[in-house]
C-alpha cells in the first residue's frame, strides 16, 4: 500500500463554530509545527497553521496536498501550541480561538482580491459608464494588477468617486472580461523593515514639551520613537521637533535598537526580608523543578528588587525569564528597571509598539536573542526557550483575565507553562487573590511574606470618615471636613495628594426631580452618565452619546440634575475649594492615546498638587512627596452583585492608600457610608490576613471559589425570546449531566448590551473536568448549530 507524508493544519480562522484541523499531504515540503501554509478548504484556498509534526499514513485520494509553504516566519513554536491546546481544553474554546492569543495578528498572511487585465489595450466601448481617464489609469499605472485599496490611493481614482463608486466601475470592467479577479496571498510587512529611533539634533526649539523631548533624547540617544511616545510625547510634538532640527529621526535595523548595555544599579543594601526572600528563591532555583510561590509584600516592600535579582541569577546560568505586569503604560518605572538591568537582552512589549515592532520582538525571542520578556497578559505566550522563572507582578489584578474569547487567565496559563517546563512561578502582590492566599495557607504553594517597607517608613495612618454622620452635621459636599482640612494642609506645605474615585464623568446618572425621569441608553439597560466638561451624557458600555439636557426631556421642567460622584465632579469641587491648586485628572477619558498615562504622571510630578483618578492611580505611582490619599467614595463597587465585590474593594482601597507616605510619613482618608463593612475596616487597619480570614469563611459557607469551581455560561442574541429559550434548554441539559450545581438561567446584571439580550447560567462544581466535558459535548454542538444566539463560556470568572 502506498504511503504519504501527512501533516495536520488548522485554518487561520478565529471562530467559535470552526475547530477542526484537517489532514493534508505534505509531499516533499519540509514542514514543522508553527509553519504557515496555503491549503485547499472546500472550493477555496486559505492560510493555515501546521499543528502536528509530519507523519507517514496510507495514501488516500481524499487527502489533498498542501499548496505551498508561505515564505514567512513560524507563527508559533511547540510551547505556544501546547499552551493553545491547554487554553482550548481548560477554557472550552476552539483551538483557533486559543491560537489567536498566541499568534500575533500581523504575522498572518492575508488574502487580497486583485484585479488583473486580460488585454494589452482596453475596449472603452464595452463599459461606457466607466470614465475613460480611470480606465487609462488602470491600464497604465497597474500593469501587474491592483487591489481596490491600492487603486483608491491613486489621485485619478479618487477624482472618479468614492470606494463604492470605484468598485462599481471595476466590476463593470470585470463583467466585460477585460479584468480578471484573482485571490492573492499578501505576506505580512514584518520580514524586512526598519525601526525609527531618535538622536539629538543641532538646533534649539521653543515650547516646554518640545524642549523636554529634546532633553529626553539627549539623555538616551538612539531611543526608539515608540519609547518616546510611551513616555508621553505625542507624535505631533516629535514631528515638530524633527522639523525644527532639535532632534534627528533615523531608521535603523531592528537589532540595532537593542544594542544597549545594562546600567549598573546604584549602591543598595537589601532589607532583611528581601535577603530572606532571595535566599528561598535561590534554593528553589537550585532544585530545578516546578514550584509556585506567593510573594505577599506590602506596597513599597521592594518586590521588584527581588524579581530583578532572581532573574539576574537565572540569566547568568543560561536560563530565561518572563515578567508579566498589568499594563506597561501604567508601570513605566517598572519597565525601566528591567531595561536598566538587562540591556539589549530584554524585550519590553507595550502598547506604543507597532505591530511590526511587536513581531520583531517575537521573532527575536524565537531566535534566542532575548533573555527576558516584560509585558502584559499576552507575554505569557512569548516564544522563549528554557524559561526557568516566570514572575507575575500584582498577580491579583483582574486585567490578567481576558474578557473576550479565549477567556484565559494569565496566572493559570503561566502555572501550566512552568509545570511543563519545570520552572519557578512567582506571584507578587500586596493584596493577593484569595484563591492564591488560601492555597498558600494550606501549603499547596509556597509563601514569602514581606511586611515592612524597604524605606523603613511606616504604612500610612488611615482615617475612616462616616459620610452618614457628615450629612447629619449639615455637610452635603462630596469632601468631608477632615479631607478638606487635610488637602488644605498639604497645599500649604507643598506636598502632593491623590484623590481616588472609581468612576469617571461628573455624575453617576441624571434625574428629573419633578417626574423622576432618568435618561437611559437606547441600546443597553443602563442609565447614561453625565460628562459636564463635554456637555454630554455617555453610555460607558457602547459609547452612545446624547447632549446633556438643561430641562427634562419628559416633562419639560428645568429640574434635571446630576447625581453621584465621578472624577470630573471631584475636579470641579477641588477647583471650587482651592482655585489656585494645580489638579491633574487621570481616567479613561483623559488617557485615550498611547503615552497619555506617562504625560499626566509627568505633569503631576513636575507641577501638580493633586492627582484625581480612577483605579489607574492605584498602580505604578511612586512619588516621594505624596503624603495624602483620599478615597472619595469607598462604596463604589462595594455592593455590586458579584461575589468578588468585597475582595476587589479591599484591594483597591489598600493599594491606593499605599501610594501615601513612601518617603515621609503619610495619611489616607477613606470616606464611606459603610464604615463598619469588613472590607473597609480591614483596609484601614492594613489587615489583609484578617480580611482574608472572614471572606474565606463566607466563601466556604456559600461554596464559592476557592472552595468550588465556577463557570458562567452566557447565551446572547438579538432576540430576547430566542436567547431565553436557548438558555433554558442548556440549563436543563446541564442538570441532567449531574456534574455540579446549576443555577439559573437569569439575566446578566446588565441584561441588554449593544442591542443584544444576555442570559447566564452559573455552574458550581468540585469536579471541573467533567463539567468542562459536559459543556463541550452537550452544549457547544447545539450552540454552533443555533444561528440566532451565541455562547460565551467563562471558566473561573
Amino acid at each position: 500500500m502506498a504511503s504519504i507524508r501527512a501533516i495536520d493544519a488548522l485554518a487561520a480562522i478565529r471562530s467559535s463554530r470552526f475547530d477542526l484541523p484537517l489532514t493534508y499531504d505534505a509531499g516533499e515540503l519540509a514542514l514543522s509545527v508553527g509553519d504557515v501554509v496555503r491549503v485547499p478548504l472546500g472550493n477555496r484556498e486559505v492560510v493555515a497553521f501546521v499543528v502536528a509534526e509530519p507523519r507517514v499514513i496510507e495514501a488516500d485520494p481524499r487527502v489533498k496536498p498542501v499548496s505551498e509553504r508561505l515564505d514567512v516566519p513560524r507563527a508559533f513554536d511547540a510551547t505556544g501550541l501546547q499552551m493553545a491546546r491547554f487554553v482550548s481544553e481548560y477554557y472550552v474554546c476552539t483551538l483557533g480561538e486559543a491560537l489567536s492569543a498566541v499568534v500575533l495578528s500581523g504575522a498572518i498572511p492575508r488574502t487580497v482580491d486583485t484585479f488583473v487585465r486580460t488585454l494589452a489595450t482596453p475596449t472603452l466601448t464595452r463599459y461606457p459608464s466607466v470614465p475613460p481617464r480611470l480606465v487609462r489609469t488602470i491600464w497604465e499605472a497597474f500593469p501587474d494588477g491592483f487591489a481596490l485599496e491600492t487603486l483608491l490611493r491613486h489621485p485619478d481614482a479618487r477624482r472618479a468617486g468614492d470606494r463604492a463608486t470605484l468598485l462599481r466601475y471595476v466590476q463593470a470592467i470585470v463583467r466585460s472580461g477585460e479584468l480578471r479577479r484573482e485571490r492573492r496571498f499578501v505576506a505580512p510587512k514584518t520580514q524586512s523593515y526598519r525601526v525609527r529611533v531618535l538622536y539629538p539634533g543641532a538646533a534649539s526649539i521653543r515650547g516646554k514639551k518640545a524642549a523636554l523631548l529634546a532633553a529626553f533624547v539627549r539623555e538616551q540617544p538612539g531611543v526608539p520613537r515608540a519609547d518616546a511616545v510611551l513616555a508621553g510625547f505625542s507624535p505631533a510634538v516629535i514631528a515638530r521637533a524633527v522639523g525644527a532640527g532639535a532632534i534627528d529621526e533615523r531608521e535603523v535595523e531592528p537589532r540595532a535598537v537593542r544594542e544597549r548595555a545594562p546600567v549598573p544599579p546604584p549602591p543598595f543594601a537589601p532589607t532583611a526580608e528581601q535577603s530572606a526572600a532571595l535566599a528561598r528563591i535561590d534554593a528553589w532555583l537550585d532544585e530545578r523543578g516546578f514550584r509556585e510561590a506567593l510573594i505577599h509584600g506590602v506596597t513599597g516592600s521592594g518586590k521588584t528588587y527581588v524579581y530583578v535579582e532572581a532573574i539576574k541569577r537565572v540569566v547568568r546560568e543560561g536560563g530565561r525569564a518572563i515578567v508579566l505586569v498589568p499594563e506597561i503604560s501604567l508601570t513605566p518605572q517598572t519597565a525601566r528597571r528591567f531595561e536598566a538591568a538587562f540591556g539589549e537582552r530584554v524585550a519590553v512589549l507595550h502598547s506604543a509598539l507597532s505591530e511590526r515592532e511587536r513581531f520583531d520582538a517575537w521573532q527575536a525571542c524565537m531566535r534566542g536573542d532575548i533573555d527576558v520578556v516584560v509585558g502584559a497578559r499576552s507575554a505569557v505566550f512569548a516564544p522563549l526557550d528554557d524559561v526557568r522563572l516566570l514572575v507575575i507582578d500584582e498577580a491579583h489584578e483582574r486585567s490578567y483575565k481576558q474578557d473576550t474569547s479565549p477567556r484565559y487567565h494569565a496566572v493559570a496559563v503561566a502555572r501550566e507553562r512552568m509545570r511543563r517546563a519545570g520552572g519557578l512561578l512567582l506571584l507578587g502582590s500586596a493584596t493577593p487573590a484569595l484563591e492564591n492566599f488560601e492555597a498558600a495557607q494550606r501549603g499547596a504553594i509556597a509563601y514569602i511574606g514581606m511586611r515592612e517597607r524597604a524605606t523603613a517608613q511606616p504604612m500610612p495612618v488611615v482615617r475612616v470618615v462616616d459620610l452618614g454622620k457628615e450629612f447629619e452635621t449639615g455637610n452635603k459636599r462630596i469632601f468631608s471636613t477632615a479631607l478638606t482640612q487635610a488637602l488644605s494642609e498639604r497645599l500649604e506645605r507643598g506636598e502632593k495628594s491623590v484623590l481616588f474615585v472609581n468612576r469617571r464623568g461628573s455624575g453617576s446618572f441624571v434625574l428629573c426631580r419633578s417626574c423622576g425621569f432618568v435618561p437611559e441608553c437606547a441600546r443597553c439597560d443602563v442609565s447614561l452618565v453625565a460628562h459636564r466638561s463635554e456637555g454630554l451624557m455617555r453610555c460607558h458600555y457602547c459609547d452612545l452619546q446624547a447632549p446633556l439636557p438643561s430641562s427634562c426631556p419628559a416633562c419639560g421642567l428645568p429640574t434635571i440634575r446630576e447625581f453621584g460622584i465621578g472624577t470630573e465632579r471631584v475636579v470641579d469641587e477641588m477647583m471650587r475649594l482651592f482655585p489656585r491648586a494645580r489638579v491633574v485628572r487621570m481616567d479613561s477619558d483623559t488617557t485615550t492615546r498611547v503615552g497619555d498615562h506617562a504625560r499626566l504622571l509627568g505633569e503631576f510630578e513636575e507641577v501638580g498638587d493633586v492627582l484625581v483618578g480612577t483605579q489607574m492611580v492605584a498602580k505604578g505611582l511612586d512619588f516621594p512627596t505624596v503624603t495624602l490619599v483620599g478615597v472619595v467614595a469607598a462604596d463604589v463597587g462595594l455592593h455590586v452583585p458579584e461575589f468578588r465585590a468585597a475582595e476587589r474593594s479591599f484591594a483597591l482601597i489598600a493599594q491606593v492608600c499605599g501610594r501615601s507616605g513612601r518617603a515621609r510619613p503619610g495619611e489616607a482618608i477613606v470616606q464611606t457610608y459603610a464604615p463598619t463593612h469588613p472590607a473597609i475596616v480591614a483596609a484601614a487597619a492594613h489587615d489583609y490576613d484578617g480580611f482574608a480570614r472572614l471572606e474565606l469563611a463566607e466563601r466556604r459557607a456559600l461554596q464559592y471559589p476557592p472552595f468550588a469551581r465556577l463557570v458562567y455560561v452566557g447565551v446572547i442574541g438579538r432576540s430576547r425570546s430566542a436567547a431565553w429559550d436557548a438558555a433554558l434548554r442548556y440549563a436543563q441539559l446541564l442538570r441532567t449531566a449531574e456534574v455540579g450545581e446549576v443555577l439559573g438561567p437569569a439575566p446578566y446584571p446588565i441584561a441588554r448590551l449593544n442591542d443584544e439580550w444576555r442570559f447566564r447560567i452559573a455552574l458550581k462544581t468540585r469536579t471541573p473536568k467533567p463539567m468542562r466535558a459536559a459543556l463541550r459535548e452537550r452544549i457547544v454542538p447545539l450552540a454552533r448549530a443555533d444561528r440566532a444566539t451565541r455562547l460565551a463560556i467563562n471558566v473561573d470568572p
